[in-house]
């Protein structure tokens, strides 16, 4: 074995390891285990999502500084971290065909990361983080969390169905992968099947040219790419090229031209693959720090792509702020304990690491709740389930502080809704029969749901005792476990509003 093909098989290497690092680290989240790595590491590792979220809430966030390491290692290797450390990067990369067939497309389609970089940095000037849904490590995150998991719920659920005559083979099974690796209660997403569409859809592209998304679209790409082009690694021409194109062919993102005078490469297209040097049967070329490189003119960015990019954060912000797509009042529109609806759309970078924690599953990602602007930030579905008295993982593990870190017992304090009853449906209410379960539920020490001992006249006649509930707004914190627990079907009888969206009676 070469000492180039060494390198290639030491970058594959790396692949591996990075990507079993983060679905590692991600099932030890939903786990809510202890690690010596950050659970959220290759968040915090991300220049993009980082300084994005910083731009738009104005402050420095500390848990996010890591991400400046990320930038001086892209200062010495250039794109290394796409070629070598991007969990989505790999995945894309073995899930690509085989036969690499490349459709056509214009060299001015690379422009298009840089201006989806530049205008989700104008919009955060703005405070707007809603093109961070483009983050690469965000779309990995999400899809993991709500659509991964639940569909390896499923297959586990198959194969226990099977399996269950065999006790001893069943009761490995369950023993081992119920509540270790994967939760004991699998939560499912509403928006799971649109996460797992919009990866199939990166993963398609692959179809149209290999690693698509990071040659085009992706905008951390397009970070690393702009500080590629001063990296101290470098291309280098060290023998005579005989123009066989070999290196060419194999590049993934069409960053070698082959003409007569020999090769070049574009430093920012470059993801350090090493596949050109393993591949190129003369030798002829080879990565160096510094010295003399073999490196072309990258695409050209002139001061109008900056103005353009400037007038599309503005357009995209009026956008996500105006008519249908406008941040909405929705009177169910309820964040996790802490967050406070402005500073939270300006922290919020998406990555549904507070979804993925949540153990009721209560926290799902949005859609239009709250407009464009709020899409795939965290609610809470009360009907789906309830904020956990004894829980404040959300803030724990939110790595820009989106969500507050707040001790347990001031979590418990904090209101994010109020419980709301509709006498129309309410069992003790409506029907006359006897139902308390959600002042049972209810966990607050004084009981925001409150039993008021009645004696009513059915329409039939019969007179009958009756507790029915009343909520007690200045006790109650929205946590929503007595619209969870409501035993109607449908819709609750007790619902969860936004404390400034309450309707008039209780």
């Amino acid at each position: 074995m070469t000492k180039a093909s060494q390198w290639r098989r030491a970058r594959q290497v790396v692949q591996i390891v990075s990507v079993i690092l983060f679905f590692v680290l991600a099932f030890l989240t939903y786990r809510g285990s202890e690690s010596l790595l950050p659970l959220d590491l290759y968040l915090r590792l991300d220049p993009f999502a980082a300084f994005a979220a910083m731009l738009a809430a104005r402050t420095v966030i500390a848990t996010m500084l890591l991400a400046i390491a990320a930038v001086v290692f892209g200062l010495m290797f250039g794109r290394a971290w796409c070629g070598w450390l991007c969990p989505l990067g790999a995945i894309l990369d073995w899930l690509s065909p085989q036969t690499r067939r490349v459709l056509e497309t214009l060299r001015v389609w690379k422009r298009i990361k840089y201006l989806l970089l530049f205008t989700a940095f104008c919009a955060a000037l703005l405070g707007n983080l809603s093109l961070v849904i483009f983050d690469p490590i965000t779309i990995l995150n999400r899809t993991f969390s709500t659509a991964v998991m639940p569909a390896l719920d499923v297959l586990l659920g198959a194969l226990e169905s099977v399996i269950y005559p065999i006790a001893p083979v069943f009761d490995v099974v369950e023993q081992n992968w119920r509540g270790t690796i994967l939760p004991a209660q699998q939560t499912f997403y509403q928006l799971g099947w649109v996460m797992a569409l919009v990866f199939a859809g990166l993963v398609a592209l692959n179809w149209v040219a290999p690693r698509f998304w990071c040659r085009y679209l992706c905008p951390l790409g397009g970070a690393y790419a702009l500080i590629a082009k001063i990296a101290w690694l470098r291309p280098r021409a060290v023998s005579a090229c005989d123009h066989c194109a070999a290196c060419m062919r194999v590049c993934p993102t069409a960053a070698i031209a082959v003409n007569k005078s020999g090769f070049t490469v574009d430093p920012a297209e470059c993801v350090v693959c090493l596949d050109c040097v393993a591949e190129c049967p003369k030798s002829a070329i080879a990565f160096g720090f510094g010295g003399q490189s073999a490196s072309r003119a990258s695409v050209d960015l002139s001061r109008r792509h900056f103005i353009a990019s400037a007038a599309m954060g503005i357009g995209a912000v009026a956008l996500f702020r105006a008519g249908y797509t406008a941040r909405r009042e929705d009177a169910f529109l309820v964040r996790p304990p802490g967050a406070r609806e402005n500073e939270f759309l300006a922290k919020c970078i998406r990555c549904a690491e507070c979804v993925k924690v949540c153990p009721t599953g209560g926290l799902q990602p949005s859609l239009l709740e709250s407009g464009l602007e709020g899409l795939w930030t965290p609610i809470l579905v009360s009907r789906l389930g309830y904020c956990d008295y004894s829980c404040n993982a959300c803030g724990q593990i939110c790595p820009t502080g989106a969500i507050p870190p707040l001790a347990l017992a001031e979590k418990r304090e904090r209101v994010i809704g109020t419980a709301y009853i509709d006498q129309n449906r309410c069992i003790p209410w409506a029907s006359y029969n006897r139902c308390v379960v959600c002042e049972e539920m209810c966990p607050v020490p004084e009981k925001a749901v409150k039993l008021d001992e009645v004696e009513v006249v059915t329409p039939n006649g019969r007179q009958v005792q009756l507790q029915r509930p009343r909520v007690q707004h200045d006790l109650c914190i929205g946590c929503g476990i007595c619209e969870y627990q409501c035993p109607l079907p449908g819709p609750a009888a007790i619902r969860v509003y936004v404390p400034t969206r309450l309707p008039s009676a209780s």
